[in-house]
């Protein structure tokens, strides 16, 4: 991992080295990798894991209804609708839009067009409190930065400001709102008296017309961060785990070796650690909320030897 801690700096250092070439050195510098190459290579990462893993992160957006009004515009962080819905102080669910088939006699009910969600019949009134449960589509710009008196925590620690009009160490703010919703702020502090944070990030959205300054919200506030004051280094990007490291910077690497003159031994290479990684991981996404351990569902040449009581 790259001694800051960042995971978007870690998968550039690991394309570099996958590839192994001088010229690379010279022509691509880490912001071109990061914003041209890796970010559609995690999107692809993610969306894979995503559309497989028994527990994708689940996104709650507030998502209110106008009466007679059919078109809403869709976030271009949603990459699957799970449920719309209304809950009471309690989380119970109490009211739900139910999608059904276009050819039903009382209309779809709602139904994905692009990046608008249709209603069909119309509201019947306006439905303040409605949510929307999502699965993130992948689609977002990741950031690292040194950090500055422009990006401010609160004081409760759940949240804070940023001033887009002070550019990123590598890679460009996301500026489209709710982008970031899901992705992990990950503070990356460079005192030892400080362990490095991570929280999902809730909201994000300018805090008016016009403004240059944004404001995001967090699912968990931090616990060590220190608060009302400026951020250290950080980034915004998908959660840090190793597996998903690797899968992203050998999908990276093959990316990057399409411009390039690689032999396709190296290719292949590169191609059998994207593989192996991506097989890591979506094992583990796969199986991380498993209810019970795994077993042989029948008799078997193993659990006869090893259980000689059984008949």
């Amino acid at each position: 991992m790259d001694s800051s801690g960042s995971m978007l700096k870690t998968v550039i250092e690991r394309v570099r080295g996958f590839l192994d070439d001088p010229d690379l050195e010279a022509k691509y510098s880490d912001d071109y990798i990061l914003r041209h190459i890796v970010r559609p290579a995690f999107a692809s990462v993610m969306s894979r894991i995503n559309n497989s893993s028994v527990s994708p992160v689940m996104h709650r957006l507030s998502f209110p209804l106008t009466k007679d009004v059919a078109d809403y515009q869709l976030p271009a962080c949603v990459g699957e609708v799970w449920r719309l819905c209304i809950l009471d102080s309690y989380g119970n669910v109490t009211e739900e839009a139910m999608p059904r088939g276009v050819y039903n006699v009382r209309g779809p009910n709602w139904k994905i067009e692009g990046n608008t969600i249709s209603f069909l019949p119309y509201p019947q009134d306006n439905y303040s409190t409605l949510e929307l449960w999502y699965v993130h589509s992948g689609d977002f710009s990741p950031v690292y930065t040194t950090g500055s008196a422009n990006f401010q925590l609160n004081a409760a620690k759940d949240g804070g400001t940023m001033l887009l009009s002070t550019a990123p160490t590598i890679g460009e703010w996301d500026r489209r709102p709710s982008s970031y919703v899901g992705q992990m702020l990950r503070i990356l502090n460079t005192s030892i008296s400080y362990p490095h944070e991570e929280r999902l990030i809730t909201s994000w959205s300018p805090a008016s017309a016009g403004s240059a300054t944004w404001n995001f919200t967090l699912r968990k506030p931090f616990t060590y961060a220190q608060p009302s004051t400026a951020l250290p280094a950080f980034e915004v990007a998908p959660e840090g785990s190793e597996y998903l490291y690797e899968a992203v910077s050998a999908a990276s690497a093959m990316k990057l070796a399409s411009y390039r003159k690689l032999s396709g031994e190296h290719f292949g290479m590169i191609q059998a650690a994207y593989r192996d990684a991506m097989k890591t991981t979506m094992d583990h996404y796969s199986n991380v909320q498993m209810r019970m351990p795994k077993s042989w569902e029948k008799d078997t040449v193993d659990n006869q030897l090893t259980q000689p009581w059984r008949i």
